[in-house]
């Protein structure tokens, strides 16, 4: 889109309707040289991205090379709290792209796209890989080191998907206010931002921090589907769970 101004209007707030919120999730249990750099499990935290006057999609500080210390491997949950299919996992295509260029601060190296069978909305993990994440052609999901994840609810997928350029912030639906449920005050943001080139999905968490993806070529049409699948296959497959 050379010589266009890549800023996005903001879109129109979507309208859904209300269910049951979910709590945060709880993990379950292309490759070679190129993926070679050391990975910051900690990147500093990044002021909220200017949506007007500014390229939305402008790279921030790069992530370079530092002294790593391996994550300690999460322990495995034998119990899945809800019924999650994963759509797409999607490696950051600058990690196998060749020269790499640099990964903005708090940008995610690997994000998974699933879709939550109890409550019918889409969900968003972001990761951060270690040396022992990828292993010739396998990506090893407990070797990776899971950062934030938001949830995108129908009507916000619909919006997503039928609108050529946006910016706008993901409604959260839950169906009442409990009280001293404090996961219900620290649910976290997210923001989409979408033009011809590329969606921008951000997710601030109040206790993890702010991190975002960039899809871009197919992965662009990847989230696309996802969200297509939500307001679609995905109300089909809910209603025959209830």
């Amino acid at each position: 889109m050379s010589g266009e101004n890549n800023s996005v209007p903001f879109g129109t707030p979507p309208v859904g309707f209300m269910q049951t919120g979910n709590q945060p999730f709880e993990t379950s249990g292309s490759t070679g040289p190129i993926i070679e750099a050391q990975f910051d499990n900690n990147p500093p935290e990044t002021p909220p991205m200017e949506t007007t006057g500014v390229d939305p999609f402008a790279s921030t500080t790069a992530l370079g090379p530092t002294d790593f210390t391996p994550a300690p491997v999460p322990a495995t949950n034998t119990q899945q709290k809800y019924k999650i299919v994963d759509l797409f996992w999607l490696l950051n295509p600058k990690l196998y792209t060749n020269p790499r260029p640099a990964l903005g601060t708090n940008e995610a190296h690997f994000t998974i796209l699933s879709f939550n069978l109890d409550f019918g909305n889409m969900r968003v993990a972001f990761f951060n890989l270690t040396n022992n994440s990828i292993q010739g052609n396998i990506l090893y999901l407990d070797n990776c080191k899971r950062t934030v994840s938001g949830t995108i609810y129908p009507a916000t997928c619909f919006n997503a998907f039928h609108s050529p350029r946006l910016s706008t912030t993901c409604l959260e639906q839950l169906f009442k206010q409990i009280p001293g449920a404090n996961w219900q005050q620290e649910r976290p943001v997210c923001t989409i931002q979408k033009n011809e080139e590329k969606i921008r999905f951000t997710v601030k968490d109040p206790k993890f921090g702010e991190f975002f993806y960039d899809f871009i070529s197919w992965q662009r049409e990847a989230f696309l589907h996802a969200c297509n699948f939500a307001f679609t296959k995905g109300f089909e497959i809910l209603a025959q769970s209830k």
